[in-house]
Formats: C-alpha cells, structure tokens, sequence
C-alpha cells in the first residue's frame, strides 16, 4: 500500500453525474486513445494526458494516477522488449479495472486511475518494478520517500494534480525539443530526421540523384562551431563543422518525397550529397584558412573519387580538415573504418567519431578506435544529472583523450556547459555556442 495516497479508491464516492463525466473523459476512443484529432492529426501520449488533465481539472473525484519513471532506468533496461513486458504486465489490470495506461516517449508510463483499489495497482507497479530488480532504480523501497521508481498523486490534493501536471509538461517539451532538433539538426547534416510524403522508392533514386547533381546546393551547407574552453572562461573557435541542411535540400530536389524513409536507399544519396558538399569546400582558400573545418562523411566517401579530389586541392592543408564518421558506420564495417582511419592519419587529417551517447560509456569504451575525437550528444535524459557509475564511465573514457578531445554536442543552454566541465570535457558545440561565438566575433576575439 503507497502511504503517499491518502485515501482508499475502493471507498471513494461521487455523484452519479461525476461519474459519467469522467468515465466519458477516459474512454473517448475516437480523440484520446487511437491518438487522432479532430483534423485527423496524431498526438503524443503526452499531449493526449495532458488533454485529459485539463477536461478533468474541476472534477477528479475518485481519480489518482501513478508516474513510473522507466527513463531512469539503465540504457539496457529500456530495451524495446523490456517496454513490451511491461506493457503486457499492465494489461491484466488496465482490462479488469478503469485504469487507462499511457506510453511516453522517453519511455515513461502513467496510469490514471478512477475508482480503482490502491491494492490492485500497488501489486501491478510491484510486478513492473521486479522487471528491473537489477537496476539501481528498482532497489530503492517501495512507496518510501527515497522511492524514485514510482510517484502516486492524488487528485483530491489540489498540489498533487498541479505537480503531476508540471512534470508532464516538463517531459513534453523535452519530446518536442528532441524532435526539434532531429528535425533540423546541426550537429550532423545526415542525422535523423522526420519527414512526410511519397516514400522513398528505387524507382525514384535515379531521377534524384540526377537532380542532386545538378542543382545549386552552396547556399544550403551551413556551419556551426565548436568551442574548447583553455582556461579559466576563456574559449577557442576548435573548428567549423560543415553540413548541408536536408530539409531544405529535400525542398529543392524533392519536395513531396520522404527520403528518410528508407535507411539504405538514402544511404545510397547520401554518398551524392557527400560529393556535393566537398565539391563546396573545394573551393574553399586552406592555405590561409585560420580555423579547422569538419565535414561529416560516409566511410565509403573517403576512398572514393570526390574525396580524392578534395585531397588535391586540401594539399598539404590537410591538418586543418577533420573527418567526421557516425558510429553506427563504423559499426557496420569495422575493417573499412581501421583502413580509412589509418589513410586519413597517414595524409594528415583528423578523425571524428560523431553519434554518441554520454550515457552508453558505461557499456562501450570508444577509444580503442583511435580517433582523434568523440562528440557525445546533450539531451533530455541528461537533465538533473546522471548515475555515478555512469558519470565514472564518462570520466574515465574523457580522461583517456588528448585535452579537448571529448566534444558535447547539442548544447542548448548552460546547464550543459556545467555538466560537462564537470565530467572534464572541454569542447562544446550547439544553439548555445552558436551564441556565445556570435558575442566572441562582435568582442573582435574571433574573425
């Protein structure tokens, strides 16, 4: 029994026209569980509770609702197949009781609750919470103050309802920032991002690819720097990653088709936008460039004709380029990525391996592959810190690389600087650093 309820549902008592309001409220097929607007649209889990929070908000008699916070569990906890044992563990309940479940993103659950015995939930959050009995989050006592696996809100404390709704709205935007930025993001001009339209086809790689080659795309490679902190507040420009914006790439070429709908098919543009963007720095002057550049490649680009190109007129620049390469590329073809690595130090470049995630270093341990840095990327699950093993594991791989070696990417406020510093990284790059070198270049500190 959670102490943290202060009343038994099982004795709760309402009006009979309450009732009906709030049973129509949790069971609107139509708006609130397939998750379709009324203009046909789809709707977050997240949206859709707090939709339902707001109809509810002057009559939650008989209502509480339980947050489990799996996002807090061990990056192999939240395993797909672990979400769906919890799923199937929470059916049962959800079937014989009026308990409504929902999902989030961040793979967070709710049940909200109305009329049901605190016993039966108690039990059904018991079982999900034996799922993980090896995780650190688990092993905190059940409805203690320490508890961090579960929190129970009561609908009838008005502080309760309020908390509850802030804490959502706090994972929403976390959600929408997340999609934000792999919508348009600028830490990589091939990272993930959502579409919509005609999916892509191979019928339509051709015409494509075609177009691709042919059309203007100089305006569409942006940049965005990286700084490393030297001492005391004192930053230096380390480089300027260069990328193509795919939205507005897809725009000019493609406007109705979804390119990120199929992964191997783009794979196989993306090798075209690679040339393209090369055939741009190409005519950049590196004999009096004052700054290193980066440039965010496939494996495969680096041996083929338009990289070789770019080699001859880099020349003896070479230094000042730095070769980034997703993780999930070398994963794909270990031996490619030893002999690419070994060509590009062996002409003078450096190397990058981008797509990384802080919290990962607990399990994998990236510098055996020799590059000459890692960029990590800052999100919501960083926020409020991390656990200690994994700060450890993230100290212990930064200490292990040449100073400033260890980027943070994606960072959008503050708070991350922070964070970093305090694991010992030293390099940032982001919305917030794109701000704090715009001040830098109007102090004259930086061209």
């Amino acid at each position: 029994m959670q102490s943290v309820i202060a009343y038994s549902a099982r004795n709760c008592t309402m009006e009979e026209s309450e009732r009906q309001e709030i049973r129509s409220l949790m069971a609107d097929p139509q708006t609130m569980y397939t998750g379709q607007t009324a203009q046909g649209g789809i709707r977050s889990q997240e949206k859709r509770f707090l939709d339902l929070l707001d109809r509810m908000r002057n009559n939650t008699a008989g209502v509480y609702c339980v947050h489990l916070h799996l996002s807090e569990l061990r990056p192999s906890h939240r395993q797909p197949h672990f979400m769906r044992m919890v799923g199937r563990s929470l059916d049962t309940l959800a079937n014989q009781q009026d308990v409504k479940v929902f999902n989030f993103a961040n793979s967070d659950v709710v049940l909200l609750c109305r009329n049901t015995p605190v016993d039966d939930v108690d039990d059904a959050v018991f079982r999900v919470r034996a799922l993980f009995n090896e995780d650190p989050l688990a092993q905190t006592e059940d409805g203690s103050a320490e508890d961090k696996f579960s929190s129970w809100y009561d609908f009838s404390q008005p502080n309760d309802f309020h908390d509850l709704e802030v804490a959502i709205k706090t994972i929403l935007e976390a959600r929408e920032d997340l999609r934000a930025q792999q919508i348009y993001s600028q830490s990589s001009g091939r990272a993930s991002q959502i579409m919509t339209g005609e999916p892509l086809t191979p019928d339509l790689l051709n015409p494509i690819q075609k177009k691709l080659m042919e059309v203007r795309v100089g305006d569409l490679v942006h940049r965005q720097p990286a700084v490393t902190i030297t001492g005391g507040k004192k930053q230096d420009l380390a480089f300027r990653e260069h990328f193509i914006a795919m939205n507005e790439l897809r725009e000019r070429v493609c406007p109705d088709v979804n390119l990120f709908s199929g992964h191997w098919l783009f794979q196989y543009l993306s090798e075209t936008i690679d040339a393209r963007v090369l055939e741009v720095l190409s005519r950049f002057d590196f004999m009096t460039m004052e700054h290193a550049i980066s440039v965010n490649l496939n494996l495969s680009t680096v041996m083929a004709r338009p990289f070789q190109n770019f080699h001859a007129v880099v020349n003896d620049n070479s230094d000042k380029v730095i070769v980034e390469i997703q993780i999930i590329d070398i994963f794909a073809d270990m031996d490619n990525y030893e002999y690419t690595r070994d060509w590009l130090h062996d002409h003078g470049y450096r190397v990058l391996i981008d797509g990384l995630n802080p919290l990962t270093l607990e399990f994998f341990d990236p510098t055996p592959l020799k590059a000459d840095f890692i960029k990590m990327s800052w999100g919501p699950d960083l926020r409020g810190g991390v656990r200690k093993e994994q700060s450890q594991a993230i100290r212990q791989v930064v200490a292990k690389m040449k100073r400033g070696a260890a980027i943070l990417a994606r960072v959008d406020n503050e708070e991350a600087v922070s964070w970093g510093l305090g694991l010992g990284i030293l390099s940032f790059q982001g919305h917030f650093i794109d701000k704090v070198v715009h001040k830098m270049a109007e102090r004259g500190l930086i061209a």
